[in-house]
């Protein structure tokens, strides 16, 4: 459809027009907008003394820096949240911050085109020599005082990969960088690229709690032997008031030992691999079967609880783990027959597909058509459907080209095989036991049934959600340039620097959900309207970013771009506890 321009101009633009040099006047006049998004951010950085705490923990000379350490790396936390230019190359923060009132984000007058690519490569050179870990962990710890939340005693923990573009070599007669850059599992599905790993400890809220950054080939189970270890420093004798949880990859023998060492064992739960331990998960499951002593847990880990929603049954059998009393909790779930038939499904619609292509070839002889049908029915025998396969003949007469002579060839009778379907079947009985298969799973815990039961064991292993959710915001932005990741070490900086934008994340959404609690009815500020229930931080952000803070001629407001949301900002600056006096 083409929609064409009406011969005469609306007034509103015969009106731009006829002011068309009071326009331009006008925008050449200072007007900044800050999305509140950004001040509220800031603000959270404040309450926690980021700005100070970096300036105290790297070594910098204060002649040689024009903005201090600790300004630069609030410029590169806040980035991620100018949620309309998502993807940033660190080159481009000038341009990133040009139009913002910066004075409002880290308390000094900043011209954004004084921000040049060396003050950020110099800061993550320092922010490394600090010591990340430390760094990271120093101000995560203080999150729950200064935001008055309460102790969480639960650390979910996990890995992820983060790929990266070009060569990292050492240069002669340097010693290896202590992070290495090389081929690992990616769990980004790019095995052709070199990777980095990070781990991430969260606790049961999903504030991060602790982040590490680790080689590209660092194995899971090498990685929760390292992050034992390291906690149990980090804290000391309280260790044992956590309960680290963790997926199958946790369960190893030197792991197993590590939690369940000395007088006071580490509290854990991990889901029980197939091949842990003499094949202990499909023992648990067999026992579990014939004692048929299930306790039925109901609707678990959903909020709402409709006709969808998947119903638990479990039961708790005592075992012992290289010399340990533990116990294995075996539940069975109603949620994985729907994905068990939609399995089926798709291997139903594929193969009719590949019958059909098979059905197209014609075969010379009646052998390789035998052939290639039983290596067919070979390569397709795994799946839930079967199928009825035959050779069947087809005679034609081949007459010769063109206009036959007089003394022409009489047609020449062919013989041609094919291979024809007599139709598809479902194996009910693989179904039926692919579907119980998949729908109970077994964790095991030394935590005793008296202090834990099975849903509440369940519980606590659900709540592994929250690093996943925390592991797709870190790989939301781009925050790379090949400038600032020419080296290993300011790589490692760079994502100390993420890891605080990712608390950020949390914080929000831990702060929004406790104040949403309080009141009586749900706002409705979500999309179209809708009741705000449990919002993620990104729901959170994309409210707050309907808000900008125009500075104009030494005055300060707050805009709405949708004049209906006007109303809503009162209560939404209360929601994430936005206070000014810690800008």
């Amino acid at each position: 459809m083409v929609i064409y321009r009406p011969k005469t101009p609306s007034p509103h633009v015969k009106r731009f027009k006829r002011d068309f040099d009071k326009v331009v006047t006008a925008s050449e006049q200072k007007n900044e907008q800050t999305p509140l998004q950004l001040l509220i951010i800031a603000s959270y950085l404040n309450r926690l003394h980021l700005i100070d705490r970096i300036n105290r923990m790297v070594v910098w000379d204060e002649s040689k820096w024009k903005f201090s350490p600790g300004v630069l790396a609030q410029l590169l936390v806040l980035i991620p949240f100018v949620s309309s230019r998502r993807k940033i190359a660190l080159s481009r923060i000038s341009e990133v911050y040009t139009g913002m009132d910066l004075e409002l984000l880290v308390g000094l007058p900043i011209d954004p085109s004084e921000l040049n690519d060396d003050m950020f490569g110099r800061l993550l050179d320092r922010i490394h020599e600090s010591g990340c870990e430390n760094l990271f962990y120093e101000l995560a710890m203080s999150v729950r005082f200064f935001f008055s939340l309460p102790e969480n005693y639960v650390l979910h923990s996990d890995t992820t990969s983060h790929v990266l573009y070009g060569d990292y070599p050492t240069k002669e007669g340097e010693e290896p960088p202590d992070l290495k850059i090389t081929y690992g599992y990616s769990k980004d599905k790019r095995k052709d690229l070199k990777q980095i790993m990070t781990g991430m400890v969260t606790d049961g809220d999903g504030l991060v709690v602790y982040s590490k950054t680790l080689d590209g080939n660092t194995a899971d189970c090498d990685y929760n032997h390292q992050m034992i270890q390291t906690l149990h420093l980090v804290f000391g004798s309280d260790f044992k008031k956590y309960v680290y949880i963790a997926d199958s990859k946790l369960l190893n023998k030197p792991n197993v030992l590590a939690l369940n060492k000395g007088d006071q064992p580490i509290p854990f739960i991990s889901r029980i691999p197939q091949n842990f331990y003499k094949k202990l998960c499909e023992k648990v499951k067999i026992k579990a079967r014939s004692l048929n002593q299930w306790e039925s847990l109901g609707i678990c880990c959903n909020h709402s609880s409709d006709k969808d929603s998947p119903v638990y049954d479990a039961t708790m059998i005592p075992v012992t783990v290289y010399g340990n009393e533990m116990y294995a909790h075996v539940y069975q779930t109603t949620d994985k027959q729907a994905k068990i038939e939609h399995k089926v499904e798709q291997e139903q619609k594929k193969l009719t597909l590949e019958i059909v292509q098979l059905g197209k070839r014609e075969f010379y002889c009646e052998a390789d058509a035998l052939a290639e049908m039983d290596s067919f029915l070979k390569q397709h025998s795994n799946l839930m459907i079967s199928v009825d396969l035959a050779v069947v003949s087809e005679e034609f007469l081949k007459r010769p080209r063109g206009r036959p002579g007089k003394n022409a060839n009489p047609p020449q009778r062919i013989t041609m095989w094919r291979i024809i379907s007599n139709g598809t079947e479902r194996k009910e009985e693989l179904i039926a036991t692919e579907i119980k298969n998949a729908s109970t799973f077994c964790l095991l815990t030394n935590i005793s049934p008296s202090e834990k039961a099975s849903k509440d064991i369940l519980l606590l292993y659900k709540g592994q959600g929250h690093v996943e959710r925390q592991f797709s915001l870190l790989k939301e932005p781009l925050l790379a340039s090949t400038i600032f990741l020419e080296s290993p070490e300011r790589i490692k900086a760079l994502m100390t620097i993420l890891y605080f934008s990712v608390l950020m994340h949390g914080i929000l959404r831990v702060i929004s959900h406790i104040e949403l609690g309080k009141e009586k009815n749900p706002p409705r500020m979500g999309v179209e309207k809708r009741p705000l229930i449990r919002p993620t931080s990104d729901t959170v952000i994309w409210i707050l970013d309907m808000y900008a803070v125009v500075s104009q001629k030494g005055s300060i407001r707050i805009e709405s771009k949708d004049p209906d949301r006007v109303k809503d900002l009162p209560l939404l600056l209360k929601l994430v506890r936005f206070d000014p006096k810690f800008l």
